[in-house]
């Protein structure tokens, strides 16, 4: 998957890095859940993970885009559920 959207993180004057939104994590780990049968525990586990931390501060329109996007609706809509965010 690539990544959609991206922060930045200053290290120095010089250094500028790059990291994937939570939302980004999220979405990368709902379509490696799926290539994978959905049998892992620790990608869902992850999910729920970055879902409760973020609670409150997430996208819910770029998650919906690019979830239906990577066909994994149905996961987010479940995450959403089982992490209690309420959102």
């Amino acid at each position: 998957m690539q990544v959609h959207s991206k922060d930045s993180v200053y290290l120095t004057q010089e250094i500028t890095a790059y990291v994937a939104t939570a939302e980004d994590t999220i979405l990368a780990k709902m379509a490696w859940y799926r290539l994978g049968n959905e049998v892992s525990d620790q990608q869902w586990r992850d999910i729920l993970g970055v879902l409760k931390m973020r609670r409150g501060r997430l996208d819910l329109d770029y998650l919906g885009h690019w979830a239906a996007e990577l066909n994994v609706s149905d996961l987010l809509v479940d995450a959403l559920a089982d992490a209690g965010t309420g959102e």
